[in-house]
């Protein structure tokens, strides 16, 4: 038990620490992400060949550019850095006495993104941009006024990204339905300039000749980045995968359903991965430092009001786990969304809210892990990007993160190159 108490104690510090270097790992090696690269390849997608779906956010880096004169690339990754600042400035914040330290720098929080090379994408400006709405929602501003401004705000989210729809403007609407402020229809009627937005990025998804102007746009940028690349006059990545859309897509999310990896079925793998986050976001909660006296019984209340959001945003998004096969960026969006929502707070004294509460509590009660989770569990927790398997499981660890960074730094062979051979060989 003292063992334990102690690898408690010192993995806070320690993923922090593994945090903020693969943070700044990844936001100096982003500066060569190029042509070939999903993150900046995504970020840059532009109106050059019209409107088109998530074009908004590179539209805008390439405006500032011209402005500026700083290359886009430059401005993307000053965005992403400012975003990934204000996401641990508001968590810290809010999650005070609430949530631990770790919660907030695992993979199952803002970990996602850094130790899985995500940082630079649109997923953490869409989540603050979710959170600034939910600020708005929850201001003393008229009514009409904060109509605007989430209109405004949201449309930019989804002109940035359209999934944005199902975990922002689902959780924004419960929070007004929720607060009885107005009724349902009401509220969609209200909202409804965000929902042409979506219904117009999905309609406008792209082609190849979409793709084309916006690689011949980007011609410099990746001049710039990669001058020695005689690739960049062709489309790929991102910008290449414009002409794919739900019918001839070839990495779908039910795509998975067949995936076994080293005898593990992955969707399985990928089912236990959201469990475990339900489990350490829940054993991990604290009695809030406002009220130290707190009993047992106002803990379970917290417990299940959490569990209720977290069950909620679950169903909310679990279309992209269809569309997307990006199961590690869905399960950020997921979680991120869960907890600002939880912190923030619902209108708890709903008649739905107080019902639903209490059935999960009851639920949650019946629940007996075979094991105790603790804190240090979550220094070898890993949550790939996408297709999971024993490896890239391994690799999104916080250790495994830096061990394949040094690997690569080094002896210029990946964590994979370096165990796939013993492996083979026991095998």
């Amino acid at each position: 038990m003292k063992v334990t108490r102690v690898l408690n104690l010192i993995s806070s510090p320690v993923i922090i620490i593994l945090f903020c270097m693969a943070a700044c790992e990844q936001f100096c090696q982003s500066l060569s992400w190029g042509h070939n690269n999903w993150c900046m390849n995504e970020c840059l997608i532009n109106y050059a060949g019209g409107f088109v779906r998530r074009g908004f956010f590179g539209q805008l880096a390439l405006s500032l550019s011209e402005i500026t004169r700083i290359p886009a690339n430059i401005i993307v990754i000053v965005i992403c850095f400012i975003m990934m600042l204000a996401l641990i400035a508001f968590f810290c914040w809010k999650s005070l006495g609430r949530l631990p330290s770790i919660i907030i720098f695992s993979p199952i929080l803002l970990g996602g993104p850094t130790f899985q090379d995500f940082l630079i994408r649109k997923d953490t400006v869409c989540i603050v941009l979710f959170i600034t709405c939910l600020f708005v929602e929850k201001s003393k501003s008229v009514l009409w006024v904060r109509n605007l401004l989430i209109n405004i705000i949201c449309i930019g989210a989804i002109l940035c990204h359209e999934g944005f729809i199902f975990y922002g403007f689902t959780a924004i609407l419960a929070v007004r339905y929720f607060a009885a402020r107005e009724s349902i229809y009401m509220s969609i009627v209200s909202f409804s300039p965000m929902i042409l937005a979506f219904l117009l990025s999905s309609y406008f998804h792209g082609n190849e000749s979409t793709a084309e102007a916006i690689n011949t746009s980007l011609v410099k940028v990746w001049h710039h980045i990669e001058p020695n690349n005689t690739d960049i006059y062709h489309p790929s990545c991102a910008i290449y995968s414009l002409k794919y859309n739900f019918s001839n897509c070839p990495w779908n999310g039910y795509s998975l359903l067949w995936e076994i990896n080293y005898h593990v079925y992955t969707p399985l793998a990928w089912v236990g991965t959201i469990l475990l986050c339900f489990i350490y976001l829940l054993s991990t909660m604290q009695s809030d430092s406002k009220n130290q006296t707190a009993c047992s019984s106002s803990m379970e209340i917290e417990r299940g009001r959490f569990l209720v959001i977290l069950l909620l945003q679950l169903l909310f998004i679990s279309p992209l786990f269809i569309i997307g096969w990006d199961y590690g960026r869905w399960i950020f969006l997921w979680t991120s969304s869960s907890v600002a929502l939880y912190l923030l707070g619902l209108n708890w004294s709903n008649p739905t809210l107080e019902r639903a509460t209490n059935t999960v509590i009851r639920c949650h009660q019946m629940i007996r892990l075979p094991w105790v989770p603790q804190r240090w569990h979550l220094l070898f927790l890993g949550i790939p990007l996408c297709s999971w398997s024993v490896f890239s499981y391994l690799q999104a660890t916080p250790f495994g993160y830096q061990a394949d960074y040094f690997l690569k730094l080094f002896s210029h062979k990946s964590l994979f190159d370096s165990i796939y051979p013993l492996v083979k060989l026991q095998g």
